[in-house]
C-alpha cells in the first residue's frame, strides 16, 4: 500500500480568490478542520484552517509570543465577535493562507505519513512533486479504514 492508495481524490478545496466568509461557510458545511487552498490552475498554496479563522477573531496582542494571556478586560460579547467576523469576512483567503504546512507526495513513505498523523496533523495535503498541483488529502480516518480493512481481509 502506498499513499496513493489513501488519497481522497474528492477532497474539498477552496480557491485563493475566495473570501474568508466563503471559507468559513464551507468549513461549517463540510465539518472539516482545514481546507486546502489552490489557485485557478489547481496549484496547491497552503491551507485555511478553523484555527486560522479563530485567530482572526482574537486581539493581535494575544497572538504574539509572550503576549497578553488574560483577556478579562476585553469585551467578549457575541456582537463583538460577529462584528470582527464581518470585518474579516471580506478579506481574500490569499491574504491569510497558511503556507508552512506539512505536505506529502504520492511517493512519500507510508510510515512517514503515519508518524505525521500520530503527531497530530489530521489532514495532510498530497501534491504532485513536479507541478505542485493538489492531488487530494490523506486523513487519519482514511489510513485507519485501510488498516482495519487489511486486518479483516487477513482473517
Amino acid at each position: 500500500m502506498t499513499i496513493r492508495d489513501l488519497i481522497d481524490p474528492n477532497s474539498v478545496t477552496i480557491r485563493d480568490d475566495s473570501t474568508i466568509a466563503d471559507a468559513a461557510q464551507l468549513l461549517l458545511e463540510t465539518k472539516l478542520s482545514a481546507l486546502p487552498v489552490v489557485n485557478a490552475s489547481g496549484r496547491y498554496l497552503g491551507i485555511f484552517s478553523v484555527n486560522r479563522l479563530l485567530a482572526l477573531l482574537l486581539p493581535r496582542a494575544v497572538l504574539i509570543e509572550g503576549g497578553v494571556s488574560d483577556l478579562g478586560f476585553v469585551s467578549d460579547a457575541m456582537e463583538t465577535l460577529c462584528a470582527k467576523m464581518a470585518e474579516q469576512g471580506t478579506r481574500l483567503i490569499s491574504d491569510v493562507v497558511e503556507k508552512e504546512v506539512r505536505i506529502a507526495y504520492p511517493d512519500t513513505p507510508l510510515l512517514e505519513l503515519v508518524l505525521h498523523l500520530y503527531r497530530g496533523e489530521n489532514d495532510i495535503p498530497v501534491v504532485d512533486k513536479a507541478t505542485h498541483h493538489f492531488i487530494g488529502t490523506v486523513t487519519s480516518a482514511h489510513l485507519l479504514a485501510k488498516v482495519c480493512q487489511g486486518v479483516d481481509d487477513a482473517q
